[in-house]
């Protein structure tokens, strides 16, 4: 059996690994791949050894023929969208097409589902533009939902079928760790706290909605001020590009890696003592699960700020308090998944789902719990064995789905 995996987002990683992710774990199956990515993912592919067609925004409609011309070359047996929402999202915003053409190759197609869409409201936040996005996949006959984030069990009456987006790795041996972590420059005693940007959050500091940019500024500087309040002995490793806000962190103490492979990420993480995410889903979250480490997520629930909210909390002036500032406190709203919102997505996803047991959550608003939060989970003994029991516990109700070979072959025939 060959598959097409179709995933066409633009400017990040998440989307083409877990794409890259179910191939291979397909492929002791004798399950082959194609895959149709944006350059931007060229590099992927290759450090993966699978093969693939690259498209980029400036091909528009024009897409589809490329598409169209694979399907005829490589005859694939399924397309698999990876995932339904940036599919949708990049076609019907970027290429300006159809999205639903793909339907029409004469190949069953089988979406992956990273939000368990049947529980939403569909509404997201597109860097300022509320959208709805399309519920064609509600009338697909499967859906597939790679876990973390999906819950192990999706419930009944679901046609998802939920699978591991991997299986755990290998902890890195002591002298493996330690030559890393020598390599950055790290002492006997130090602990390292990892945090990753992707190339879309730092473009959401740029676009014109106030809201958004107010997000993408305001909380890297609200973090920043939070970890610098940590204990001298922590060290911060940031991988991705620069991020207004981030500046705030102490130099000496603070080590910046840009985009690099999945495998010097992976070094990098292994090397970590604990992961910090703002958003949610993250692939940093998710390679916590796997890789064993503890993990904070700091988020805003609550309502929108209602006056200056500097660093150290409400009421404290922001900087300076300068009142023409584009990105003034009432655009501080309410995030799921920073500097989008979400928060209509996400709250049903990680409402009691297992997943929520393997990571700390935290308030922005709410500087002292997440200063003790952080801490915690880099020093407290109990709490990070209190984080490894629940990842125990979720990878175990992992363990007992069928292989993933068989799930997918179920897919398949539920497409009749």
């Amino acid at each position: 059996m060959k598959l097409l995996f179709v995933a066409p987002v633009v400017g990040t990683h998440g989307e083409v690994t877990t794409g890259l992710g179910l191939a291979r774990l397909l492929a002791p199956a004798g399950i082959t791949a194609h895959f149709v990515v944006d350059t931007h993912n060229a590099p992927q592919l290759d450090a993966a050894g699978v093969p693939g067609t690259l498209i980029d925004a400036s091909m528009g409609i024009g897409v589809r023929k490329v598409v169209e011309d694979v399907v005829r070359a490589e005859r694939p047996d399924v397309v698999v969208l990876s995932d339904y929402l940036s599919y949708w999202l990049m076609m019907h915003r970027v290429y300006r097409t159809d999205p639903w053409f793909v339907e029409r190759l004469g190949v069953p197609v089988i979406p992956l589902d990273l939000y368990e869409w049947e529980n939403t409201d569909f509404r997201i936040d597109h860097f300022g533009l509320d959208l709805e996005v399309d519920r064609r996949i509600l009338d697909m006959p499967v859906q597939l939902r790679p876990a973390p984030w999906a819950r192990p069990d999706p419930g009944p009456g679901s046609r998802a079928l939920t699978y591991p987006f991997m299986r755990p790795l290998p902890r890195p041996t002591a002298e493996a760790r330690r030559t890393v972590r020598s390599s950055l420059g790290l002492r006997d005693g130090e602990r390292l706290l990892s945090l990753s940007v992707s190339g879309w959050q730092r473009y959401a500091q740029t676009v014109e909605d106030p809201t958004t940019r107010g997000l993408a500024h305001r909380v890297p500087e609200r973090v920043a001020a939070a970890l610098r309040r940590l204990p001298p002995a922590t060290r911060f490793l940031v991988v991705g590009p620069d991020l207004d806000g981030l500046e705030g962190l102490p130099a000496e103490r603070t080590h910046r890696v840009p985009a690099c492979p999945p495998d010097r990420y992976q070094e990098l993480l292994d090397a970590s003592d604990a992961v910090l995410s703002l958003h949610v889903p993250a692939s940093a979250l998710v390679r916590s699960v796997f890789s064993d480490l503890p993990a904070v997520y700091i988020g805003h629930s609550g309502p929108p700020a209602d006056g200056p909210v500097g660093p150290d909390g409400p009421g404290e002036p922001d900087g300076p308090d300068r009142p023409d500032r584009p990105d003034r406190p009432d655009a501080l709203a309410p995030y799921s998944m920073w500097p989008l919102r979400w928060n209509s997505v996400i709250r049903p996803l990680l409402t009691d789902n297992p997943l929520s047991e393997t990571f700390r959550r935290t308030e922005l608003l709410d500087p002292e719990g997440t200063v003790a939060a952080l801490d915690a989970v880099l020093h407290d003994p109990a709490e990070r064995t209190r984080l490894a029991e629940g990842r125990a516990r979720y990878l175990a109700a992992l363990d007992a789905l069928p292989a993933v070979p068989e799930i997918f072959t179920e897919a398949v025939r539920r497409l009749g």
